[in-house]
């Protein structure tokens, strides 16, 4: 299961290369002992007595499972159509070649369920290696709301474990407190403790759904082993990022505070994503999809939309701590409080690359930045699209503060009753160039730019990440025509195209003709 770590952030569409995993063992006939690879448990928690494992007796309470020291080969499955109720505790090491398999068995149509009643996990992986956890349905929905989680991945005084696999997960109904962090509430968190460094290598989370989850959905990873300068931490540096982490193709909704969390890792890959609706009920400040305290993340071909509220609300977020992270090829729409944030407070950010994207009727802020400073951020060849009825302040300063970024080749545009503004500071550390800035107010200065309408094919006709995109090509006789300022080789946009180094089109597609 081991991930091919990613290719060049300048390489577009298809640059990573594909993680692999080996299939599950079969959980085949027989009890404890049968078969050479490993040795199959399982649990029936609707029979009676106590069970020892086998075919012919599960178990029948998680307590009898989590019991276990699980080793190499080893399946731990759950009866399909059955509900256990508590915590499912795993522990063991698996290898490469024998992954710790986590499941369900059965021809039920429900799934396996583990209901956490209101536990700190439903399910909780300790100082576990080579394992995979797969096809289950996962609720911690019981008694007042309180700091809970659904899948708990924790290593403590464990050194670097290695192979980590979470797909098919069915989690929902993680009612929670509303808070974040090491000790927050999340529907899949990756937890580093103990007082020695500990960190995950090799994690793949795809495939998952997560329904009416609080606070955060998905977080990699929450460690006591993350001080560095960046952080504006002032003791001694023990950044010890996860690595070869994939979060890919999971399907996000009804999250009450965060989507998805990339938190202390080193060129962490999440793609695929789909997040319909967060920040649907916490009174703090939560965004679609984001980083902190990271370095070299690639955040790409995600769809955030439906983001409640404009504390943050916003989709995408380059937040504290972070060196070069790039954001490309995503779709952000119909968020409240807007599409991107670049963030900083006593931390700092730098190399911060927004390229390529795709804004659709997101409200209050186009870009939105925080107090601190920002080294060194270029957002170049995005297309924002501002519809009727949609008011957006498209660049918003909130203060004076030093900050180094360039904005440079795309297309704003507003339509209909839509309106956009910009609310820059005085001394405003944003220089503009090459973009179109079309039926905006008050735009500041744009060399090499127009204000003239880019003649976009079908603008507000985007429904999802591939649905309805082509809209967003540029008629032949529009003025956005190779007026971006160059960009250099080996660029694609948001569908691949290859993009022109010297004289590149305006926006994030760069095919002409409707």
């Amino acid at each position: 299961m081991r991930i091919t770590r990613r290719a060049s952030a300048a390489l577009a569409v298809g640059a990573l290369l594909a993680a692999t995993a080996p299939a599950a063992l079969g959980a085949g006939p027989g009890g404890p002992g049968a078969g050479a690879a490993g040795t199959t448990y399982r649990i029936d928690c609707s029979a009676e007595g106590t069970g020892d494992g086998s075919a012919e007796s599960p178990f029948t309470s998680l307590e009898q499972a989590s019991a276990l020291e699980l080793g190499p080969g080893d399946q731990l499955l759950l009866k399909r159509g059955v509900t256990c109720e508590g915590t499912l505790e795993a522990t063991g090491r698996g290898t490469a070649e024998a992954p710790i398999t986590i499941g369900d068995y059965g021809e039920a149509e429900e799934r396996a369920h583990v209901e956490g009643d209101a536990a700190d996990a439903a399910v909780h992986l300790l100082n576990m290696e080579h394992v995979i956890l797969e096809d289950l349905e996962i609720t911690n929905s019981t008694g007042e709301r309180s700091t809970r989680r659904g899948v708990l991945v924790q290593l403590e005084d464990f050194g670097q474990g290695t192979g980590y696999e979470l797909r098919d997960l069915d989690i929902h109904d993680v009612f929670a407190a509303d808070t974040k962090g090491p000790e927050g509430s999340q529907g899949i968190a990756f937890r580093v403790t103990g007082t020695e460094p500990s960190t995950f290598d090799d994690v793949h989370v795809h495939d998952n759904t997560l329904v009416r989850v609080d606070r955060q959905a998905i977080n990699i990873m929450l460690s006591d082993f993350s001080c560095r300068p960046e952080v504006g931490c002032e003791g001694e540096n023990t950044w010890t990022p996860a690595t070869n982490v994939l979060v890919e193709d999971n399907h996000l909704e009804d999250i009450g505070g965060d989507g998805i969390v990339l938190n202390t890792t080193l060129d962490a890959v999440a793609q695929g994503n789909v997040i319909r609706g967060f920040n649907t009920r916490s009174t703090e400040y939560n965004a679609g999809l984001w980083t902190f305290n990271t370095t070299g993340s690639l955040v790409q071909h995600n769809d955030t939309s439906g983001g409640v509220g404009t504390k943050d609300g916003m989709a995408y977020d380059i937040d504290g701590g972070n060196i070069d992270n790039t954001f490309q090829y995503n779709l952000s729409h119909d968020n409240e409080g807007g599409f991107f944030l670049l963030c900083t407070h006593d931390n700092i950010q730098r190399g911060s690359v927004v390229r390529y994207n795709i804004s659709q009727d997101d409200s209050h802020r186009g870009i939105e930045n925080c107090l601190g400073p920002i080294e060194s951020a270029e957002v170049y060849g995005n297309t924002i699209m501002i519809g009727d009825g949609i008011t957006q302040t498209v660049l918003n300063e909130d203060v004076d503060a030093p900050r180094n970024v360039r904005f440079f080749n795309n297309i704003v545009h507003a339509e209909g009753s839509g309106s956009a503004t910009f609310a820059m500071a005085e001394h405003t550390g944003y220089t503009l160039d090459h973009n179109v800035l079309s039926g905006l107010e008050g735009s500041p200065e744009n060399p090499g730019g127009t204000d003239e309408d880019p003649q976009l094919c079908a603008p507000g006709s985007a429904t999802g990440l591939r649905e309805g995109i082509e809209g967003y090509r540029l008629e032949r006789s529009s003025p956005a025509r190779k007026l971006g300022a160059p960009v250099g080789v080996h660029h694609r946009d948001y569908l691949g195209d290859t993009v022109n180094p010297v004289h590149p089109h305006a926006g994030a597609l760069q095919k002409m003709g409707c």
